[in-house]
């Protein structure tokens, strides 16, 4: 029976990604990659030179409106099953890990009575916090990883822990940072990281008013 396997990349470097996927990626028939347009891909560009069969790019729109996702999820699982109905093995390729807001989590719950396996990938915020050289959590501290949609949620999260990520910052960065400073958090801003216009910022008040990546994250820190 052919196989789907959902293949975390990694944050943006090419040599993050495991020796697994790197075998994965070599023996598939077909590589999947999500693109927000239908065409070209981040998690393609780090693996490129490592694939030696067809790619198909399949879109995953950005937006907000339910309806149309399910619409695209649908379409999109039904190109998957084409190709495993097909006896091709299938290798569905995302950012970090597949497990954590990853595209493929919405693929994986709709393949049913196909086999499956998921190979693990370097989270954007574990490659962030050995970027910066600051862990995460240390001894008996808590941690929590927050997308940040809701600014209430963020806010408790600051009460109940020592140590939060804060994901999906571009669209509250400036109310983030005026959180931050009035839970009494220090914050540590990487955007873009493992890529090549990767940047590390020790003052986050010098992006307020700036665009900022989508692919950015803060590590905040209690001050003690």
């Amino acid at each position: 029976m052919a196989k789907l396997y959902g293949i975390g990349v990694g944050p943006g470097e090419e040599s993050f990604i495991t020796l697994k996927a790197v075998k994965i990626l070599q023996k598939v028939d077909v590589v999947v990659a999500p693109s927000s347009k239908g065409e070209g891909s981040i998690a393609y560009e780090i693996v490129k030179p490592y694939i030696k069969c067809d790619v198909v790019f399949i879109e995953f729109p950005m937006t907000y409106s339910k309806e149309d996702l399910k619409a695209k999820w649908e379409e999109n699982v039904k190109k998957i099953k084409t190709f495993l109905d097909d006896g091709k093995d299938v290798a569905f390729i995302t950012i970090g890990d597949p497990m954590i807001y990853s595209t493929y989590i919405y693929i994986l719950k709709r393949i049913e009575g196909y086999e499956a396996e998921t190979i693990p990938g370097i989270s954007s915020y574990s490659a962030a916090a050995s970027r910066l050289n600051i862990p995460i959590a240390e001894g008996n501290e808590t941690f929590a990883v927050v997308p940040s949609g809701d600014i209430l949620e963020i806010s408790k999260a600051l009460d109940m822990f020592d140590n939060v990520v804060l994901m999906k910052i571009s669209r509250r960065y400036e109310e983030i940072v005026n959180l931050l400073k009035e839970k009494n958090f220090k914050g540590y801003l990487v955007i873009k990281c493992g890529h090549q216009d990767e940047e590390i910022s020790y003052d986050l008040d010098k992006y307020i008013g700036k665009k900022i990546d989508y692919l950015s994250l803060i590590i905040a820190k209690k001050v003690k």
